[in-house]
């Protein structure tokens, strides 16, 4: 009888057997944006199931499936009337699971547009392969566009070639030049496209729209990232205005504005000195909730502005402070006060969060970037003793990583926020996958940063170990840091799965470790390859230039042929020349002129059927520029009160200039860093766009209106768990010292603070001939 009332249940009850064949429908087609000829075409097909796949290539114009424009989808093509050129089946290996195949599309060695399309029954997908000799490489800036045609097997610039230019709704005709150029200097009429032609051969490219150069500019730090509400806000900043393309000083009044919620707060004025600096303070209204404002300064038609956050002081007043600088292997002590009008508040209660960042935070990133390893590792409520205090300890971590504490107190119409690094070592690393999820297939790129741990300068020439691991699958390679604390690893052959990237040193002794990781999984491939992975080495014959000086450039691809173009950039593309890459390398001879912007030296060579392109950022001393600074202190250790000589070194020719100076117990961040404050002045660069690189990019499939081909990705979606990473709070170290005054001499002399400690002097400057510098030094008071 049992079995029989089982057998009478209705079949809907039962789970059903999962349906293997409904995996056909999730496959995934990319090809790559440009395919030489010579070589064999090949796309990447992506599948979850070893059921064939039906192949067909037809041969098409680029106008039928392109659409001009940055990341514009292409058009499916109608084929039901069209005959291929070819039908191939191909089998991806069997079972049910994901697997990346490399597919060969029979359309033999003749240039061409093509479309491929893949079917498995009702689920249609098609990719477009461009098989050309043409390399377009474009340097796109606010003040121009260059086009320089190639011949990717030759070498050889393509002169009085087709390129029609899309303008508007218009196509402009124009032809290459002897050397391969198109120079476009019509900033009215900017196109948005580009189609060359050359014999059967044809390459096109979207070009990216531009901002232009702003007519002033306006910087500005301020002394902390963290202030109280009914307190003050004190700043310090510069202006500079273009006159015929260059940066000059700037006069009158500045506009000081605090903003938040949609309104105004406070209001102040600042007058521009002698040097177009300005500074001051501005009132922070004691009724403001805790939270994120913006300060905006306006001058000369131009406006900067940056962030403060504000800790609310409506009742009481909380302070934290710690036991820090700290001992790594020791326990970080945090003592939260509570005040009220001077007197101490017993009994109050205070929601303490701590978050840890398994990193020292470089110094100019984000306080909200999301950190590999961030979680909170205290959240609780604390009541205050007798004295108006609580503490908490937090126990060393035993991962062998460098610590960053983010430290937030709350109470009713109350809060605190401040920072604690603890260093391992004197340097710190920091490790910088340029993507966290990669394809399988693609290589892994890794950058690896070194700088002081207290004043953030860079740890050049520093040796760093990277490894990338899974399981017991190793990589390793070693790598030494430029002149500014960088450098650059790339994995390739890498398996599927989640890898650890390991960066690690030995510094005076200790050890510097950073940490990341990087998933290996299928996702959507288009667009997201690294164009260029830097296979081109650039030397400069000297550290730093001046305005109005020459630059020897040797540029070195092994491996390449034909000519080698090096090129001057910034706000546009102030000098070219073409050379021969004799043995895979070119020597060049620029003026240098008075460039602007972010300058660069480029060089672009061809090998092996693609554009080989490498950059090297410029130091450039002169007026309206940013000046490489150092700071010297006649020791390295006072006593309490002793007065320090500090000299400003920057080999700037004498002449008076703005100090803005603080002495802090820590190390500030974001708008109160001053260290990469007179990098605003090289705003504006020029984008180079290499459709034809060694490691092209891809463009993923489009799917006809009756196709039944479902997302492959989106099978993955259900797997993945989105979680929140907490943010850790600005840096707010007391300052022990804020002084803004006017000197005509490259040295000046502070008093240290009386109290033992550690402590960080930053310099901004801001001299009357228009450049502007900063740095930071630290000391100790024993």
């Amino acid at each position: 009888m049992l079995a029989i009332a089982l057998a009478a249940l209705p079949a809907e009850a039962a789970r059903p057997l999962l349906d293997k064949g409904q995996w056909d429908a999730y496959f995934a087609l990319f090809a790559r944006d440009v395919s030489v000829p010579w070589k064999p075409a090949t796309l990447r097909l992506d599948t979850y199931s070893g059921a064939p796949v039906d192949f067909a290539a037809y041969n098409v114009d680029p106008a039928d499936v392109i659409i001009a424009g940055q990341n514009r989808q292409p058009r499916p093509l109608d084929t039901s009337h069209r005959n291929p050129i070819a039908r191939w089946k191909f089998s991806p290996p069997p079972g049910f699971r994901f697997e990346s195949s490399d597919v060969t599309v029979p359309i033999g060695s003749q240039e061409g547009f093509y479309v491929i399309e893949a079917r498995r029954g009702e689920a249609v997908q098609q990719v477009w392969i461009n098989r050309t000799h043409i390399g377009l490489l474009t340097k796109e800036s606010p003040e121009g566009l260059l086009l320089w045609g190639v011949d990717l097997r030759s070498g050889r610039p393509i002169s009085n070639m087709h390129v029609s230019f899309l303008v508007g709704l218009r196509l402009l005709e124009r032809k290459t030049d002897p050397n391969g150029f198109v120079n476009w200097r019509d900033l009215r009429q900017r196109p948005a496209f580009a189609l060359a032609e050359n014999g059967a051969g044809r390459a096109f490219i979207s070009i990216l729209p531009q901002a232009p150069i702003p007519s002033a500019i306006v910087g500005m730090r301020l002394e902390s990232a963290v202030v109280r509400a009914g307190s003050q806000v004190h700043f310090a900043g510069f202006v500079r205005r273009r006159v015929n393309g260059s940066l000059k000083l700037a006069g009158g009044d500045v506009r000081i504005t605090l903003a938040g919620a949609g309104r105004t707060l406070a209001a102040a004025t600042a007058r521009l000195d002698s040097a177009g600096a300005f500074n001051g303070a501005i009132d922070v209204p004691a009724t403001v909730e805790s939270g994120d404002y913006s300060i905006l300064a306006s001058a000369a038609g131009g406006v900067g502005g940056t962030s403060v956050h504000v800790d609310a002081a409506v009742d009481f007043v909380l302070s934290l402070q710690s036991n820090c600088p700290c001992n790594p292997q020791k326990p970080v002590t945090i003592v939260v006060g509570a005040t009220r009008a001077g007197a101490n508040v017993p009994g109050a209660t205070v929601n303490v969060r701590v978050v840890r960042t398994p990193h020292i935070v470089p110094p100019d990133a984000s306080d909200e970037a999301s950190r590999w390893g961030t979680t909170i590792v205290y959240n609780y409520a604390l009541r205050t003793d007798a004295n108006g205090r609580a503490s908490i300890s937090l126990p060393p971590p035993t991962d062998g990583l460098d610590s960053t504490y983010g430290i937030e107190a709350t109470a009713i119409g109350a809060s605190a926020t401040t920072r604690v690094a603890v260093p391992n070592a004197r340097v710190a690393l920091a490790v910088d996958p340029a993507a966290t999820t990669v394809d399988p297939g693609q290589p892994v790129v890794v950058d690896v940063r070194g700088f002081d741990a207290s004043t953030a300068s860079p740890a050049s020439g520093l040796p760093v170990h990277v490894r990338l691991s899974h399981g017991s699958t190793v990589q390793d390679q070693d790598v030494t840091l430029d002149a500014n604390g960088r450098a650059r690893a790339v994995f390739r052959n890498v398996s599927l799965g989640s890898h650890l990237v390991l960066a690690a040193a030995e510094v005076d002794g200790r050890h510097a470790l950073d940490a990341s990781t990087v998933t290996i999984e299928p996702r959507a491939l288009a667009g997201s390859t690294p164009s260029d992975i830097g296979s081109v080495a650039i030397v400069l014959d000297k550290a730093r230039y001046r305005v109005g000086d020459k630059i020897t450039v040797r540029a070195n691809a092994p491996g390449a042929s034909g000519s080698a173009l090096i090129t001057l950039d910034g706000a546009r593309t102030y000098a070219t020349r073409l050379g021969i890459a004799s043995g895979g390398e070119a020597t060049a001879t620029l003026d240098l002129g008075d460039p602007q912007g972010d300058v660069r030296v480029s060089a672009a060579f061809v090998r092996d059927g693609a554009i080989a392109l490498g950059a090297a950022r410029l130091q450039l001393d002169g007026p309206g520029h940013a000046r490489t600074t150092d700071l010297g202190l006649d020791r390295a250790r006072y006593a309490p009160g002793d007065v320090a000589h500090v000299a400003v070194r920057d080999g700037a020719e004498k002449s008076g200039a703005t100090y803005a100076i603080r002495v802090a117990d820590g190390r500030e961040s974001g708008s109160a860093l001053f260290d990469d404050a007179p990098a605003v002045l090289s705003s504006g660069g020029t984008t180079s766009q290499n459709p034809a690189s060694e490691n092209p990019r891809w463009h993923a499939y489009v799917a006809p209106a009756n196709s039944k081909a479902s997302d492959i990705f989106a099978a993955e979606e259900p797997r993945k768990v989105s979680t929140d990473v907490p943010s850790i709070a600005a840096a707010a170290p007391r300052t022990m010292l804020w002084r803004v005054e006017h000197l005509s001499g490259e040295s000046f002399d502070i008093e240290v603070p009386r109290e033992h400690g550690h402590y960080i002097l930053s310099v901004l400057k801001i001299a009357e001939n228009g450049c502007v510098g900063a740095s930071s030094i630290a000391f100790d008071v024993q």
